[in-house]
Order: structure tokens, then sequence, then C-alpha cells
């Protein structure tokens, strides 16, 4: 049953992970943030294969379930630190992202050196409380990251309200769909870990979760409009909104003022057009 679950599992991410890259092709505008996170998002997904693929030749899981523990606990917090960054960096600015790399780096780095510290003692991968202290590490990064994408997110959808008269449901939808994965897999983590039993129960239930946050990220991607740089230039300036909203308006109205210029005479199309240009018009006539 339990080579039967990881299989399931390995399957599931080598088609997400197809799935994901191939979609890459079919987007009609390009944003360089979004194509940063589909690649986080590919790769937490091979590498959650090739966890699951060892899982079943070397059957960590069913030898022991300690010994799964330890393995699940180092494997999962890196992919579950891509799936979150990939989400936070189509939200938050450069300077915030940096920062969140940093912390969530540190933090593995701690639960590395508690896995150090366990091992010299035990002297084999059974290495008793460190175990806890490294799902503590774990746990603490889960709650991390998901406070800091929910404060981003709102800020985020504020954003498209005031300045942007797009459709807000694709971003509605993939909002949902991320505090849904990321909640699920807060919930579910530490049994999932800790026991195999409610593994079968436990781990349906996360590939769907998995499976419902791919499918409105790649949604996403496909109602992605260029009008969202304008938020990423007001993130970046730290600019408020009635500012950037000013500005907008300016520039709306520097453009209203040149496609009218042809209708104001001759003279001011004149001094726009190049006297190659205005030779070609002339011999045209």
């Amino acid at each position: 049953m339990l080579y039967l679950l990881q299989f399931a599992c390995l399957i599931l991410m080598l088609i997400s992970a197809f799935f994901i890259a191939v979609t890459r092709i079919h987007v009609r505008w390009t944003n360089r943030r979004y194509e940063y996170s589909r690649w986080m998002i590919s790769s937490a997904l091979l590498l959650m294969a090739a966890h699951f693929f060892l899982q079943m030749h070397y059957g960590f899981r069913a030898t022991s379930t300690y010994l799964g523990a330890v393995i699940n606990i180092m494997v999962y917090q890196p992919c579950f630190t891509l799936f979150a960054m990939a989400i936070y960096n189509v939200e938050a600015t450069h300077t915030k992202r940096r920062k969140m790399n940093l912390i969530c780096a540190a933090v593995y780095a701690a639960m590395l050196a508690a896995f150090a510290v366990g091992y010299s003692f035990s002297g084999s991968l059974n290495i008793g409380a460190w175990l806890y202290v490294m799902l503590a590490l774990f746990l603490g990064n889960i709650v991390y990251c998901i406070y800091m994408i929910i404060i981003e997110m709102n800020k985020r959808k504020k954003l498209l309200e005031t300045m942007t008269a797009t459709d807000m449901r694709p971003f509605t939808r993939y909002a949902y769909a991320c505090l849904t994965l990321l909640f699920i897999t807060a919930t579910i983590i530490p049994f999932a870990i800790l026991s195999t039993k409610s593994l079968y129960i436990i781990g349906p239930f996360g590939l769907v979760a998995t499976l419902f946050f791919i499918v409105n990220f790649v949604a996403l991607g496909f109602n992605y409009v260029p009008t969202e740089e304008l938020l990423d230039k007001e993130r970046g300036n730290n600019l408020p909104a009635d500012a950037v909203n000013a500005e907008s308006e300016e520039e709306s109205v520097k453009c209203d003022v040149q496609q009218s210029a042809p209708e104001t005479g001759s003279e001011q199309t004149s001094k726009q057009l190049p006297t190659s240009r205005i030779s070609f018009i002339r011999s045209a006539h």
C-alpha cells in the first residue's frame, strides 16, 4: 500500500512538473517574476519526484517510520520553501524576497546543524529528541512563510483594486489556491512525517491540494496582462497609491496630447516627423 502511494506521488509530481514547464509556450505575455516562480515550482516538483523515487528504491519509510521521518523533514523543507518563495516572488518587492530567502536558508542551516548534532551523539540516523528539534524548525519555517505571503497578498490585492480595472477573479482564485495549499501543508505535514498510517488518509488530500494550486498558477499566467508592470514599478519605488494614480493620469494626458498633435496643424506635425519621412509622404501625394 505504501509503495503504491509513493508511486502515485511520483507520477503526479512528474506530470505536474511537465505541465508547469510546457505551459510556458502558451502564455500571451511573459513576466520575469512569474517565470522565476514557474521554474522554482518545477524544481520543487522534480525534487519531490526524486525523493519519492528514492523512497521506493531504498524503502526508508517502509524500513522505519523514524528513519523515514528524518529523510522526509530534510527533503520537505527545501521543497516547501521553493513553493513558498514561488508564491512570494509574484507578490513582494526584491528587497523583501531577499530577506525571506536569507531567513529560510538560515532555518534550513539550523535544521542541518540539529541533524549533525543528533547524528554525532547517536552514531546513526536515529537521532532521538533532535528529530523534534528539526520538526519544530520546519513548522516555524512554515508559519513564517504563510504569514509573510498573506501580508503581501493583501497588499497586492489592494493595489490591484486601486490602480487597475482588470478582472480580479484570476488573482483571487490564485490567492485562495495558495492559501489552501499552504494551510493543508501546515496541517498535515506533522502527521505525515511522524505517522505512516495517517499518511494513507491525508496523502491524497495533499496531492489534490497541490494539483489545485498548479492549475490556478497556470491560469494566473494565462490571464496576466502587462498593466501589472505598473504595480512592480510602484512597489519598487515605495510610492503611495495616490501618487502612482496621479503619475498614471499625467502619462495618459501626455499620450492624449501626442495623439491629438496631428490635428493642431502641419507645423507641429513636421516638427515631430523626420525629414526623410516628410519627403516620402509628399512624394506619395
